[in-house]
Order: structure tokens, then C-alpha cells, then sequence
């Protein structure tokens, strides 16, 4: 069966939409190649060869739910074989795209990758995603596809070893392998496939060490190999890749320090090396990295303070160093550093300083002798977790702070009263100050915040009672107002008289559901 030269266009334009988006600008030019120019004449059959190879990967697929091998019939599998694109003059095929339809966990292909597809000798982008169960090796084969530019094997069971064979595709620009259950170490031979832009395995049981071979990767922009078992230190030579504007090698087992080559990768815009064995000061130099929009070294083992360059990251909007070890003030020369900051996270750690001057280092009113108390919080922030360190002073009185979703400084040496201005936070849906030193009444103005869903404020030296028009905050699904010193009528509205005793328990005299009925005078 021929194409049309409307049908061409359509073949195209559906491979334009589901080709990965980090090639799609490579992979569109492969495939106005393949599929020609658009003019009307006759194009040819598929080969006999091509239509063997994925004959035989039909065959190595027991199960398909996904209903695309079912279109696999008629002798030409140029025509309507989904998922199979052809060279419009030579009828060869260039790309085969096979992607699990939602929802994905109905949808799936169960079975291997046969051998045979290493006959698509002319295969430009090979793309197996989301299939589930397509399991087994991963066929030394391949490697017969010298033309091979795109290998997208994510999401799926494929199991043992990465294929040093796959070194030979000296074509390929994009590897992922995200997604399976490949393990053993990371073939050395990938190092002489010096074009290679992308490299994801992440998701997988890979161990050992990065080879010294991937030093001369120079191209590479996108290295992701999160979540393995991959240990040794972070490579010096990361350095080198000038392009690379993704490095991602969190939940691994990388040990020593960070590399301080890495301050060199000015493209940069995400870095993640959370969850590993990482140790040592941050490297200050970090802090040169303009381009960065993400910064994740949570769960590490890093000392000493925070670098006062990070607060030069204009374009900064994630950071997480949670869960380390560090000491030192916390940094106070914010104002208007951080402009793009959503999300800050400085949890577990042994922080110091004041918390009244933070909040005020963070404001973005300007500074005015009469009113020196005005706290406005940054419109875009809406995540910050002080907790656990050993942060003092008092709660300021807030202005402003519309946009701020989550505020936890929970396990600190916090005291003061909690500011009736804190109602000016209108958008929190969790805020928790449990376990620190805070004392006078719970604000009735909290009732304001009708957007709250988490509240904590246990474990304090509050007093008074608990105030009735909390009534008003029906969106609250978890309260705890235990070890205080309250006293008084719990409010008799849902969801307050639904939570569980221990929520109020070891107070000096609360009464009414859940706990038992207030004595009548």
C-alpha cells in the first residue's frame, strides 16, 4: 500500500508530538528527512528485511495490550504499522515508536526485544517507553544499528547487564534507559561514543564507579543517574561538560567531596546529588553557577556553613540542604537575593541564629525607620522548612505573605509569643511550630487562614484555650495541640471534636470531644 502525500504529513506529525521532548529538535530533522519533501510521488514498499526484523519482535511479544501490534498486518509495514516510519525514497525504516497509551497501568506490551530488530540497519530512533513488561536482556544486536542516533528503552522490566556493544553506535546522541531492572556497572565502552548528548539511566541497580572513559563525553547536556547503586566519588572531569545543564546523581552511594570543577559548568540549570555519602564544606564556588535554577544536596553529610555566594543565584528557585550537618547563623543578607525562590528547605541541620531577623532578611519591603516591624514575604515563595536546628528569637509580625503554602519550624529553641499577624500568611495549608519554646494564647485571628490544612502546635508552653471560631477551618485534616498548658472547651464542630484524644492530650485542663465532657458549674 502506497502514501499518500497527506498521510505522509499525518505519519509526521504524530511522531513530531510523541518523539522525547530533549531531542525533538534533532528528531524532527530525522524525520522530515525520512519521510521526504511532501511531493506526490508513488513511494515505495518496505523492505522484505525491515519487515522480517519486526516480524520478529512481534514474536517475542506474548501480550499486547496496548492494541498497536494488532495494526502489524498486511505486506507493507510502511503503510499503516503504527508506530514504524519509513524513509519516503528508499522505503527503509528509520524509526520505530512504540509508547504505552494512557493510562499506563492498563496499557502494556509483555515479551522481549528480539535480536532481530538489529536487521533495521537504516533505524534512525528506536523508542520502547512505558511498555511495563518488556523484559529480558538487552540484545547485544543492537549495536548493528551504526545509523542509530535515538535509544529510548525507559519504563520498562529489562534486566542484566548494559551492553558494552552498545559503545559501536557511533551515531548516538541520546541514550535512556531510565526506568528498569539493569544492573552490573557502566559499560566503559559508552566513552567512545563521543557524540552523545544525553545519557539517563536512572532508575535502575547499576553499582560501581562512573568509568574514566565518560571523560570524553565533552557534548554532554542531560546525565542523569539517580536512584542506582552507584558509589566511589562525584568525577572531577564532570567539569569539562561545558554543555551540561542537568546533572542528576542523587540516591546513590557517592562519597568525598563535591568536585569543585563543577563550578565551572555555567549552563547548568539543575543539580541534584541528594541522598548519597558526600561529605566535606560546600564548595563556595557553587555559588557562581548563574544559570542554576535547582540546587538539591539534601542527605548528605556536608559541614560547616552555608555559603553566603549562594544568595548571588538570581534564577535559584528549589534548594534543599536538609538533612546534613550543617552550623553556622542562618544567612541574613537575603533581601532581594532571591528573587525567583519558591522553595527552600534548610531542615536537619544545626543552624543557628535569630528567626525574627531571617524573616526580616527575606522581606521585600523596603527598609523604613517607621516601620521597622513591616515583614513582607517574597510573592513567589511558597515553601520553607526551618526545622529541627537550633534557631532562637521570636516570631515578627507580618505584613504580608500571600503566597507562602508551607511553613515548618518545628524543633527549635523558638520562644515568644505566635504574632495575631500571622493570619497575614493567608495561603498556608500547613504550619507547624511544635516543639519549641513559644508561650501566650493561640491568636482567635488564626481562624483567618481558611486555606490551613496541616496545624501543629504541640509540645509548647501555650495557654488559654483552644479558640471556638476555629470552627471556621473546615479544610484542616490533621490538628495536634498536646503538652501545653491549655485549658478550656475543645471547639464542638468538625473536624476538632473528630481528631483523635492524643491530639489534646497532656494539657492542663481541656474538655470536650473527643475527650471527656467539660464539668458543668
Amino acid at each position: 500500500m502506497q502514501l499518500s502525500a497527506r498521510h505522509l504529513l499525518h505519519v509526521l506529525a504524530l511522531l513530531l508530538v510523541a518523539l522525547p521532548s530533549r531531542s525533538a529538535g534533532h528528531a524532527n530533522e530525522a524525520v522530515v528527512d525520512a519521510v521526504g519533501h511532501g511531493d506526490d510521488r508513488p513511494s515505495p514498499p518496505c523492505s522484505p528485511a525491515d519487515r522480517a526484523a519486526l516480524l520478529g519482535f512481534k514474536a517475542g511479544v506474548a501480550v499486547d495490550t496496548t492494541g498497536i501490534l494488532a495494526t502489524w498486518a498486511g505486506g507493507d509495514c510502511c503503510g499503516a504499522w503504527e508506530g514504524v516510519t519509513c524513509d519516503a525514497t528508499t522505503g527503509r525504516v528509520v524509526a520505530l515508536q512504540l509508547e504505552a497509551p494512557p493510562p499506563k497501568e492498563r496499557h502494556y506490551m509483555q515479551g522481549s526485544l528480539s535480536p532481530s530488530l538489529g536487521g533495521l540497519e537504516f533505524l534512525q530512533a528506536f523508542v520502547v517507553r512505558d511498555m511495563g513488561r518488556i523484559g529480558g536482556a538487552i540484545p547485544a544486536a543492537l549495536s548493528r544499528l551504526t545509523r542509530l542516533r535515538e535509544l529510548y528503552l525507559e519504563g520498562n522490566m529489562l534486566a542484566g547487564a548494559i551492553p558494552g556493544s552498545l559503545g559501536k553506535l557511533t551515531s548516538l546522541q541520546y541514550l535512556s534507559l531510565a526506568g528498569n531492572r539493569l544492573d552490573g556497572q557502566l559499560p566503559p565502552e559508552l566513552g567512545a561514543v563521543f557524540g552523545l548528548e544525553q545519557i539517563n539511566v536512572a532508575r535502575n541497580r547499576l553499582s560501581g564507579a562512573v568509568p574514566p572513559s565518560y571523560k570524553n563525553l565533552s557534548r554532554l547536556a542531560y546525565l542523569d543517574l539517580s536512584n542506582n547503586l552507584l558509589s566511589g566519588a562525584v568525577p572531577w572531569f564532570i567539569g569539562q561538560f561545558k554543555n551540561l545543564a542537568l546533572l542528576d546523581l542523587s540516591n546513590n552511594s557517592f562519597s568525598g567531596e563535591i568536585p569543585a570543577s563543577l563550578s565551572t559548568l555555567h549552563s547548568l540549570t539543575d543539580l541534584s546529588l541528594s541522598h548519597n555519602k558526600l561529605g566535606g564544606q560546600i564548595p563556595p564556588q557553587i555559588g557562581s553557577l548563574r544559570s542554576l535554577n535547582s540546587l538539591a544536596i539534601d542527605d548528605n553529610m556536608f559541614v560547616g556553613s552555608i555559603p553566603a555566594s549562594f544568595l548571588g543565584l538570581q534564577k535559584l528557585w528549589y534548594m534543599n540542604l536538609s538533612r546534613n550537618g550543617l552550623s553556622g547563623p542562618l544567612p541574613t543578607g537575603i533581601r532581594n537575593a532571591l528573587p525567583s525562590m519558591v522553595s527552600m528547605d534548610l531542615s536537619h541541620n544545626h543552624l543557628t541564629g535569630n528567626v525574627d531577623q531571617f524573616f526580616r532578611s527575606l522581606s521585600t519591603a523596603s527598609p523604613d525607620v517607621n516601620k521597622a516591624s513591616q515583614i513582607v514575604l517574597p510573592q513567589k515563595l511558597e515553601h520553607l522548612d526551618l526545622s529541627e536546628n537550633r534557631i532562637t528569637g521570636a516570631l515578627p509580625d507580618f505584613t504580608r505573605g500571600a503566597g507562602l503554602k508551607w511553613l515548618d519550624i518545628s524543633s527549635n529553641a523558638i520562644s515568644g509569643q505566635i504574632p495575631s499577624s500571622i493570619s497575614k500568611l493567608s495561603s498556608l495549608e500547613r504550619l507547624d511550630i511544635s516543639r519549641n519554646r513559644i508561650r501566650g494564647v493561640i491568636p482567635a485571628s488564626m481562624a483567618e487562614m481558611m486555606h490551613l490544612q496541616w496545624l501543629d502546635l504541640s509540645s509548647n508552653a501555650l495557654i488559654g484555650r483552644i479558640p471556638d471560631n476555629f470552627t471556621r477551618l473546615t479544610r484542616v485534616r490533621h490538628a495536634n495541640f498536646r503538652a501545653n498548658k491549655l485549658c478550656g472547651r475543645i471547639p464542638q464542630a468538625k473536624p476538632f471534636n473528630l481528631f483523635r484524644p492524643a491530639a489534646y492530650a497532656h494539657n492542663l485542663c481541656l474538655c470536650g470531644k473527643p475527650l471527656p465532657p467539660c464539668r458543668k458549674i
